[in-house]
């Protein structure tokens, strides 16, 4: 839990939206549960700025905000 809390942390910091925002966007494009908790023993070991370029990538991959 303390690691979705850091990406969806830093993800809000990163992309100037709201925690709550993040979180529903991840969860509606299954990268919540499809790539990080799936992936989390890989994805813990990148850094920070790495990860969240990843997320982010994601996100916008899946048109999670529009």
């Amino acid at each position: 839990m303390q690691f979705i809390t850091y990406c969806v942390g830093n993800l809000s910091d990163a992309l100037n939206k709201s925690a709550a925002e993040v979180y529903d966007a991840l969860r509606r494009t299954d990268i919540l549960d499809g790539y990080i908790i799936r992936c989390y023993d890989t994805l813990h070991t990148f850094g920070k700025d790495y990860l969240i370029d990843d997320l982010t990538q994601l996100l916008n991959e899946r048109h999670a905000f529009k």
